[in-house]
């Protein structure tokens, strides 16, 4: 008697080499550097977002402006962690003078809209020691995960070293707000944020005046942009 494969194993080997394929081909065919600048994009939204739905005004308070959302790129590591490209978004809970624009506790950070246990932040500066290490969300570490090198503010964004964008509650782009008056630093012209990657290939998110409109394009060594 000749031995021959059922029915049923057939179709269960062709589910399994299915899924095989399904979760392979990502893999070989995934590019970190768009993946970066799409979840870059995504969370700039965000955090426009939560500025319109989340007013900061207060009357009683002249340093209100200090607490609006933002979204803020720094190349250092958090305690415990390597040197490298993150980010957080925040608002800064901090009490006048000491609301300097930084993230002060995990209670001033957003969590993540895709994962409530997660917060938008791989760690920051001023974190205290006994921060609760499982709210930490590595997708925020641009270098750790993405391969990126550098992040360049350009254009209406490249001032005094800034690397924030804020939103006010109409949802208008401004830069770092916390040591000036509220509209000082609106953005007035398009902005753009590079993020590159050890390849030298770069993603440049374009920030609109007023609107906050965001986009971006990539540009890979050695071509045009795409």
């Amino acid at each position: 008697m000749k031995k021959a494969f059922t029915m049923i194993e057939l179709i269960f080997i062709i589910v399994v080499v299915g899924i095989l394929a399904a979760v392979a081909v990502p893999q070989i065919n995934r590019n970190s550097l768009v993946e970066a600048a799409d979840q870059v994009v995504s969370h700039i939204r965000y955090t426009q977002q939560l500025a319109m739905n989340d007013n900061k005004f207060n009357a009683s308070d002249q340093n209100w402006f200090r607490r609006l959302w933002r979204i803020q790129f720094t190349n250092a590591g958090a305690p415990g962690s390597a040197a490298g490209w993150r980010y957080n978004v925040y608002w800064d809970n901090g009490t006048f003078p000491k609301s300097n624009g930084q993230p002060n506790s995990l209670a001033s950070i957003a969590v993540d809209p895709l994962n409530p246990n997660k917060l938008l932040t791989s760690g920051f500066a001023s974190q205290p020691s006994n921060t609760d290490g499982a709210k930490m969300n590595k997708k925020l570490n641009l270098g750790g995960s993405y391969d990126i090198v550098n992040v360049t503010f350009g254009d209406a964004c490249n001032q005094r070293g800034n690397t924030t964008i804020a939103f006010d509650v109409k949802g208008r782009p401004m830069r770092q707000v916390a040591k000036v008056a509220l509209y000082a630093n609106l953005i007035a012209a398009p902005c753009t944020i590079t993020l590159t990657n050890s390849a030298n290939d770069r993603a440049i998110i374009t920030i609109q005046p007023e609107t906050g409109y965001v986009n971006y394009v990539l540009n890979q060594a050695g071509s045009r942009s795409q």
